[in-house]
């Protein structure tokens, strides 16, 4: 199996629960020194999906990819094609854009991005899984954290709305499974956590770990 965005929050989780499972992982990071950074079982590849051709030693003997996306759009073409080439299988990272529901149906450039990626491997043949979670947990470290640190007000749209921001752990766990067991081809799956709750109540909650109190205001 190849990992793509190995070294990320989900790539790198994703690796760990392939190993446990017993299946050979190799890694595709863009930077080779990034290699100290993963188990000494994985085989590390250095590639770039900027760059298609660098990704062909990487993919050529590989089963299966995960493929989480993390560049520009004016590639997507030739990197699936190359996938087509070289492996049977692809599980896609994507977001769920086609849920009917207004927050997932605003102009989103990185949803574009998705549907367009999800055609081409469509057009292809390859043998497909999309996982598709909502809001990442993780991603108030980026969004959210600074302004509790630093004690001051969080700004965010739509306060009181609930959302069910689901944890990396969960998403890589769903991709690990999806890569290795067959009945999971062709699937389109929806993530989310079971608990929704208004961001303000999160805001709070996660106050502590980041060592601030936090405010918001609607």
């Amino acid at each position: 199996m190849l990992v793509t965005g190995a070294t990320g929050r989900i790539g790198r989780v994703v690796i760990d629960q392939l190993l446990d499972a017993g299946v050979p992982v190799r890694a595709l990071t863009r930077r080779p020194e990034a290699a100290a950074t993963l188990p000494a079982k994985v085989e590390v590849f250095t590639g770039d999906l900027t760059a298609p051709d660098s990704l062909d030693p990487a993919l050529s003997g590989a089963g299966a990819v995960f493929l989480l996306w993390t560049a520009p759009p004016r590639t997507a073409a030739e990197v699936v094609a190359r996938l087509a080439a070289h492996v049977r299988r692809v599980v896609f990272l994507s977001s769920p854009h086609q849920t009917p529901h207004p927050f997932f149906q605003q102009p989103n450039p990185m949803a574009d991005l998705h549907a367009g990626i999800e055609r081409l491997i469509a057009a292809t043949g390859l043998e497909s899984t999309i996982i598709r979670p909502g809001m990442l947990a993780s991603n108030s470290l980026a969004w959210w954290a600074p302004a509790i640190r630093a004690g001051e007000v969080v700004r965010w749209p739509y306060g009181a709305a609930q959302t069910a921001p689901v944890d990396d752990h969960d998403v890589a766990a769903v991709a690990a499974r999806t890569l290795c067991q067959d009945r999971y081809i062709g699937g389109d799956y929806v993530l989310t956590d079971p608990n929704r709750s208004p961001r303000p109540r999160r805001w709070a909650s996660s106050a502590t770990p980041w060592g601030a109190g936090s405010h918001s205001r609607r």
